[in-house]
Order: structure tokens, then sequence, then C-alpha cells
């Protein structure tokens, strides 16, 4: 029954995001949004009142730091709206980078799931005046975990431990709607993804769909918190948008057929696991034998030279073996900096 339930979530979505598009349609003959190439800690406005910042991704470079979450921010007529929260640290690089955009005062900030590098920077924000949104399940892990997972971050970050955890004031079950004759937002969450709780923000005037960790671009799919056979059937709705232009979690801005890579990477990861089970092969020996191609070719790595991918590997291993509770998922933390590929992607 829930499962039932679950799939009619993502075709509710789906179904819902569609009349937002046809209502906001952009003018006959708009053209099409192009895609920004970005430095580290760039800010671009990739449409009207609409900025993106690409934030650095760790490497092997230890003058390359992790720059936590990528943001966009959206400048309404009388306030902003800022996607993602980030560490501390980065929270206030962001909002010293949207002031230099607007003077318009900060009012909502979406945290797209509960990880440290999207939600623990809530504080900073709230000091801003700002109010966090977030979806239910992410409120709840937020909640019920999330002192105890901060307590195990501020052993390793200081600006965590110099702060304090920001709860959630405004969750959402379905989407959460904000709209004014210059700009149109709309938060849904789609199903079980990266994590029970992700969110993403839809921009439909503009054809922008931000996701969060739910589709990233390059080798940064952490899978300890998700549910792959969900994930990929939120994909194919998110597939169904009218998408310009993809702001994902992490990586470089690019277009709708990013989530096809996604969705393709999931697939053929589920694939290639579930004939080494039924071939009776060890999680070890699947591993030594993944072999996908195509996936150098978009994240500059082979799919087992990163310790995330072959946890993936273990992680979908356990899901198709029935030996993971995906509701008590997020219970434990997700390691702070878990995209740690190897060096020379950090320029990508």
């Amino acid at each position: 029954m829930l499962k039932r339930f679950a799939l009619l979530a993502v075709v509710g979505c789906a179904l819902a995001l569609a009349v937002y598009a046809a209502a906001d349609k952009p003018a006959e003959g708009a053209k099409q949004l192009p895609v920004p190439e970005m430095k580290f800690n760039e800010v671009k406005e990739i449409a009207p009142g609409v900025f993106f910042r690409y934030s650095s991704i760790s490497a092997n470079d230890k003058n390359i730091p992790f720059g936590g979450s990528n943001h966009t921010w959206v400048v309404f007529k009388d306030y902003v709206v800022v996607i993602d929260a980030n560490f501390p640290k980065e929270a206030a690089d962001v909002i010293a980078d949207i002031k230099k955009t607007t003077n318009k005062p900060i009012k909502y900030v979406l945290d797209t799931h509960h990880h440290g590098d999207h939600a623990y920077g809530n504080a900073v924000w709230a000091k801003e005046g700002a109010k966090i949104i977030a979806h239910t399940n992410a409120a709840r892990l937020m909640k019920t975990n999330g002192p105890k997972q901060w307590e195990e971050a501020a052993k390793d970050r200081k600006d965590i431990k110099d702060s304090e955890l920001k709860q959630v004031d405004i969750s959402f079950d379905d989407k959460y709607e904000l709209k004014d004759d210059t700009q149109h937002v709309v938060f849904m969450h789609f199903g079980h993804m990266h994590t029970a709780g992700d969110a993403s923000a839809y921009l439909p005037k503009h054809k922008i769909l931000c996701t969060g960790d739910a589709c990233v671009n390059g080798a940064f799919n952490y899978m300890g918190h998700s549910n792959s056979a969900s994930w990929i059937k939120c994909l194919e709705a998110m597939d169904k948008l009218d998408i310009d232009l993809i702001c994902p979690g992490h990586g470089k801005p690019a277009r709708k057929d990013l989530l096809a890579k996604e969705t393709r990477y999931f697939t053929e990861l589920r694939d290639a696991v579930k004939k080494g089970i039924d071939a009776k092969k060890s999680v070890e020996e699947i591993t030594k034998g993944l072999d996908l191609a195509w996936y150098k070719e978009w994240t500059g790595v082979g799919v087992v030279e990163t310790d995330m991918n072959k946890d993936s590997v273990k992680h979908v291993y356990n899901e198709l073996q029935g030996k993971i509770d995906h509701d008590r998922l997020g219970a434990t933390s997700a390691p702070l900096n878990w995209r740690q590929p190897p060096t020379g992607i950090a320029s990508r």
C-alpha cells in the first residue's frame, strides 16, 4: 500500500508541475537559456533575476577545499528565495554574494535535504531574517537525528562547532509555492531519491529545475541514504517537465539530458548488481567487474575509481538482497565530505 501511495505521489508531482509549466509558459519564440561556463565560487545570472553560484568540489588538491553545495537564488519583487543552506562558513560567503546582486531581504531558504552541506548553515540564514523550508521527512530527520549528527560534525568543522543547529520553520508534504508578478518557484517532493526528504525547486517561467543532490553533474552520487529503485522513478517523473536548464546540487549546470545520465547510471548499476547476485558473486567480485565505459566520459573518472561508487555497489547489493529498511535511512549521518574523487576532476 505504501509503495502504491509513493508511486501516486510521483505521478501527481509530474502532473501538477505540467500544469504550472503551462500556466507560466514563456512568450512564443523565447530563446533557450544558455548553459553558463562557470569557475569555482563564481556567480552568474542565468535568467532574469535568477542567479547561480558554482561551489568548489574537493579533490586531493588541498588548495581546492570542499565548498559545500551549489546555490541558486531568485529575486522576487520584494524578497529573495535561496536554494540550499550549505555549511555555516559557506552560507556567510553566499550571503555576501547575494548582497552584490540585490538589496532585497532574504526571506526563504530551501533545505533540499538534511545533509550538512545543504542544511547546517540554517542558523546563519536565520540571522538574516530568513525562514527555513524543507520537506516533512527532511524536517523530521533534522529533528530526531540532527542533534547527534550535528555534534559529530562539529568535531571536524570549526564553523559547525561555532554555530548551532537551526530546525526547519516551514515543512511541506508534496509542494510549497511562492509566486508574485515577477517570479514563480514551486518546491516539490518527488519521492525517496538521494534521501527520503529530497526537495527540488522548479521555476516554470524560466524552465529551470534546481535539484539538490537528487541530480548531480559528475561523480558525486552518494547513495548511503537512497532508495535506488524509487530514485529512478522520480528522475523519470522529473524528465516530463519542460526544462531548459538543470542546476544540480554539485557540479556544473547542464541541459535536461543530465536527468537521463543519472537514470542510466542507477539503472545500469542495479542491472549489473542483479546479474552478479544471480551468478552467486560476492559484492567484491561484482564491484571489481563493474564496467560502465560511458560513465568516465561523463564524470572524468572510472566507475570504481572512487570509494563512493564502491559503497554504492554495496548499497544496491544490500537493497536487492532485502537487507535495507528504507524508512530508517538517514538515522546515521552522511560523511561531511564524501565527494573525494581522484586528482584531476577538480577542474571539471
